[in-house]
């Protein structure tokens, strides 16, 4: 007996999900009880949890915010067809029928349904729709982002450098994208001079494909590529978070790894980013008023429903000090045990200054670089790629296992 496919239903009719529900229910091929949403972030969560094989989307005359969640569905649950449903009001209200088909296609829309729908016209769309899935199964890049409600944490300093030790690994495989959008300092952590910023993504959305966002990006000699961010804060208020779902979602189509730095503020545009990331970096530091933030952002973090096993929590630049907070004083501050702890050394930041990444400043032998690539083969694993290095993955290294509490 073959298994029956998880339908989602997207649409803030009560009684066309009804309707939906009650025909999907008589199709042999279909679970019984399909999944229902009445709102965009609702249907999002309940593909991210749930991996429905089809999710139908009903289509209004403005179709933004259906094809922002077509890219947002591609990119969290990439086994997942997404139909569009037409209602008749739908063609009396469009301005150009034709042209918002085409733009809904390019946001992640395989098909559309006619309503009212017929038994036959989904079992044949659903039969159909299956076969494909089945010959091209999905292979999409992972999003690993470094986020903070504080800044000067080294934050951008730690993202730069993991992209481009990845790169080393991968050359043209890695992702930079630079979202700290008021701020962004990859470019010259890296010593380059973009041509092109996020600002011209947002000026060619309505043509943006996977050809043109690498086109978009400017390559560093360590083979990562990055997006950097725009030039002032005017140019930033052009980049809102369909854009960057747009990036993610082609750049997990493009690239093995995306690596995003974030602005230090929790807004909308960082919930759009968490909606895509494979895995979250809460970094910190080992000073009371940070930790008191940090672990704010995963309290905040619990009720978006992001899953608490795709966070992991970094501490930068810790120094073993008599006075300071050893790991354990740590964990119990944030209500969580520590991830990783990257030690303070000076060569981070003369690199910085110099525009150069850790990988190219200092020996392999130094701690900072022997934890950064700890958590390097890390990211390696959860795209599925095997360490490079052939090394046992060893979170906390033996330097960091015993340090003070305070008043020792």
């Amino acid at each position: 007996m073959s298994e029956k496919r998880q339908v989602l239903i997207v649409t803030p009719s009560e009684s066309l999900r009804t309707e939906l529900r009650d025909l999907l229910k008589s199709i042999d091929s279909v679970a019984s009880a399909p999944l229902m949403a009445s709102d965009n972030r609702q249907g999002l969560e309940l593909a991210r949890t749930r991996s429905p094989q089809l999710a139908i989307v009903e289509l209004s005359a403005n179709t933004i915010p259906a094809q922002t969640l077509a890219r947002e569905l591609s990119a969290v649950a990439p086994d997942t067809t997404v139909v569009g449903l037409l209602k008749p009001e739908f063609f009396a209200s469009a301005p150009s029928e034709s042209r918002l088909l085409i733009d809904s296609l390019r946001s992640g829309f395989k098909d559309f349904l006619n309503y009212p729908v017929s038994k036959g016209e989904l079992e044949e769309l659903i039969r159909r729709l299956s076969s494909e899935t089945r010959r091209s199964p999905a292979k999409l890049g992972a999003v690993f982002s470094f986020i903070s409600n504080k800044g000067g944490v080294g934050k951008s300093t730690l993202s730069v450098n993991a992209a481009a030790a990845l790169a080393q690994r991968y050359p043209d495989r890695v992702l930079l994208v630079d979202a700290s959008l008021q701020l962004g300092v990859a470019a010259s952590l890296l010593d380059l001079q973009p041509t092109s910023t996020l600002t011209d993504v947002a000026r060619e959305q309505n043509r943006l494909d996977q050809t043109l966002l690498e086109q978009l990006t400017v390559r560093h000699s360590s083979g990562l590529h990055l997006l950097a961010a725009p030039k002032n804060p005017i140019e930033a208020t052009r980049v809102t978070e369909e854009i960057l779902t747009q990036v993610l979602t082609l750049g997990r189509r493009t690239y093995d790894y995306i690596v995003v730095d974030t602005f230090p503020v929790f807004d909308a545009i960082t919930v759009a980013l968490l909606d895509l990331t494979t895995r979250a970096y809460i970094v910190t530091e080992n000073v009371v008023p940070t930790l008191l933030g940090a672990a704010n952002l995963i309290e905040l973090l619990d009720q978006l429903a992001f899953p608490s096993d795709h966070v992991e929590v970094i501490i930068n630049r810790f120094q073993n000090l008599s006075g300071s907070l050893g790991r354990e004083d740590i964990a119990a501050r944030i209500g969580r045990s520590i991830d990783w702890v990257l030690p303070y050394d000076k060569r981070v930041i003369s690199a910085a200054n110099l525009g150069r990444p850790i990988i190219e400043y200092s020996p392999t032998f130094f701690r900072f670089r022997r934890v950064l690539a700890k958590l390097v083969d890390s990211m390696e694993e959860v795209v599925g790629h095997a360490k490079s290095n052939g090394t046992t993955l060893e979170r906390l290294p033996a330097e960091f296992t015993q340090t003070p509490t305070v008043g020792e």
